[in-house]
């Protein structure tokens, strides 16, 4: 009877360690976001985000990669500014490029996959803005 009662908590327990497993192991695979001035004084700003250990075949590996391109996009974008409309105006730019880039990535690799190519170890994306 014990048991049963505790089953409740011990699958929550499990359920917000896998959670906090994948949050962590996104952000520390995730390298820094690269900023890099390029010409008509517009800021370019990316990261890369790793995938070889990811089957993308399945629904779980894409739903992976699609949690670390969120969260490469706060990486890169940071959160939305309580200033002026320009800073709002540039962020929601940032995250709206971005998300396009990561998608457009995350389309590719998993047509990659789905076609049975081999990632190369430690092979990663760049998505930003």
């Amino acid at each position: 009877m014990f048991a049963r009662a505790l089953a409740p908590i011990a699958t929550r327990t499990l359920a917000a360690a896998a959670a906090s497993a994948i949050v962590f192991s996104a952000a520390v695979q995730a390298k820094p976001v690269v900023t890099e001035q390029v010409s008509g004084n517009r800021v370019v700003r990316s990261i890369e985000v790793p995938f070889v250990d990811l089957d993308l075949t399945t629904p779980e590996g894409a739903a992976t990669l699609e949690h670390r391109l969120r969260a490469a996009t706060t990486q890169v974008c940071g959160s939305l500014p309580r200033g002026p409309l320009r800073e709002v105006s540039d962020y929601k730019n940032c995250v709206r490029e971005t998300e396009e880039s990561g998608q457009r990535a995350m389309v590719t690799l998993i047509a990659r996959a789905e076609a049975g190519e081999t990632f190369k170890p430690g092979e990663r994306i760049a998505v930003g803005s």
